[in-house]
């Protein structure tokens, strides 16, 4: 049960990334650049996470966290600019990368030790 929980919500975290890339996208369109929106979209997600989990996160693991969301935030930021839009793509996008993100929860379940270097959620 607590595996479920946790993929369940590493699932909507990785759809609120993307959406948070969307979103900007929509609000910015051509007057931001890609590499402003990651400083934007970089500060966004930190503030989010450090609220959330604050001390309790070692700060290598919470800046992991962040990269791996900024990752997925770009995607949305950036694909509006390079396709035309297609919830089908977007759906398959986001199942690949929530399948990547569950392998790994499912080879280091929740209390063993674990390589990976994120909390995802």
């Amino acid at each position: 049960m607590q595996r479920n929980i946790q993929a369940q919500g590493l699932k909507e975290s990785i759809a609120m990334a993307f959406n948070l890339g969307v979103w900007l996208k929509q609000q910015k369109g051509t007057e931001m650049s890609v590499s402003e929106a990651t400083e934007e979209i970089k500060s966004m997600i930190y503030w989010n996470l450090n609220k959330q989990y604050g001390e309790a996160c070692p700060p290598d693991l919470l800046n992991a966290n962040v990269e791996y969301f900024l990752q997925i935030a770009l995607l949305g930021f950036i694909l509006p600019e390079v396709c035309l839009p297609d919830e089908e793509l977007k759906g398959r996008l986001l199942t690949l990368i929530e399948a990547k993100a569950d392998g790994a929860i499912t080879q280091h379940p929740v209390g063993q030790p674990s390589n990976q270097s994120t909390i995802h959620n």
